[in-house]
């Protein structure tokens, strides 16, 4: 689709929320993007996520600025990566789908400290992999102040949604814009996180299993997909798109948990599941003494750190 060498710059993330060309990711951050580099190898084409300063790194490798995004569509990916974005996405969902199954009505963007804090969880407006993202457990009330208050100053706002307790099971559906303004559904993804939302593993399997997985009326995850295909359309944006989602035990479905508008480990395992099959066990990157290594194990799409 860009014709630009593949880049796996997971900081991106951080780079959106710092919204400057010359961004420097913390030195464990660095050493990640470099062990794991190898993992560009498996969608061969362009970065793993856009910012300015994935736009200003392909320009000191020489490539000519007329193959890269304009600054204006760069501050549009910006806006459409905020989780305030997927705030006011969610609430235009649940006004036309208004189904019992669905949940997520208590997310919202805050510019002001909450009323009350129990059974929240509270979110930067850009990060990945559940950094950014905290609840008030272990915290005093004077310490999540302090931190809502400088998400405030830094970015005007915070994302504050319920904790869901009872989550079952975390999953995503997958999507791909095209330059001509088409929307293809790529496929759905399941993957597990912690407590916090810091990244597990993904699960490399069949569409049928993890559908099956999910455990959500398939009609509806069906509207879902041709809700989603609509309208991610009339943004202006290029390229992949996951749209992070949590059941219930319930059976019901937070249909917008996070939206993001790069390339994922969602995407990356579909990929894997077509090259390798299911129950796969294959070394992506090198192994290292000291550093990180992504690995297919057991049917499981995982980043361990040794």
């Amino acid at each position: 689709m860009w014709n630009l060498p593949a880049i796996f710059n997971p900081s991106n993330d951080m780079a959106l929320a710092a919204g400057v060309r010359e961004y420097t990711p913390p030195k464990r951050i660095q050493q990640m993007e470099d062990d794991l580099r190898m993992l560009a190898e498996v969608w061969k084409d362009g970065p793993w996520g856009w910012s300015m300063a994935t736009k200003h790194r392909y320009e000191k490798m020489g490539i000519d600025h007329r193959l890269l995004p304009t600054d204006e569509w760069l501050a549009e990916v910006r806006r459409l990566s905020s989780r305030e974005y997927a705030c006011g996405y969610i609430r235009e969902l649940l006004s036309e789908f208004r189904s019992d199954l669905l949940l997520g009505g208590e997310m919202e963007f805050c510019t002001t400290l909450p009323q009350q804090s129990e059974s929240k969880i509270f979110k930067s407006l850009w990060s990945s992999s559940g950094r950014g993202v905290f609840t008030a457990d272990g915290l005093s009330h004077a310490h999540l102040n302090e931190r809502l208050n400088g998400l405030i100053s830094a970015h005007g706002g915070y994302v504050a949604d319920r904790f869901y307790d009872d989550k079952q099971q975390d999953c995503a559906m997958e999507f791909l814009l095209d330059e001509r303004g088409g929307c293809e559904f790529v496929g759905y993804s399941v993957f597990a996180a912690d407590r916090n939302g810091t990244y597990q593993h993904n699960y490399v399997e069949s569409q049928e299993e993890l559908i099956q997985r999910i455990d959500i009326d398939r009609e509806l995850l069906e509207r879902l997909v041709d809700y989603h295909k609509t309208h991610l359309c009339k943004t202006c944006y290029k390229g992949y798109v996951g749209i992070d989602m949590l059941t219930t035990a319930d059976g019901r479905l937070h249909p917008v948990v996070e939206m993001n508008f790069r390339m994922n480990m969602g995407v990356l395992a579909i990929m894997l599941y077509e090259r390798y099959g299911a129950h796969a066990n294959v070394e992506l990157t090198p192994r290292i003494e000291h550093g990180f290594q992504c690995s297919i194990a057991n049917g499981k799409l995982n980043i361990t750190v040794r």
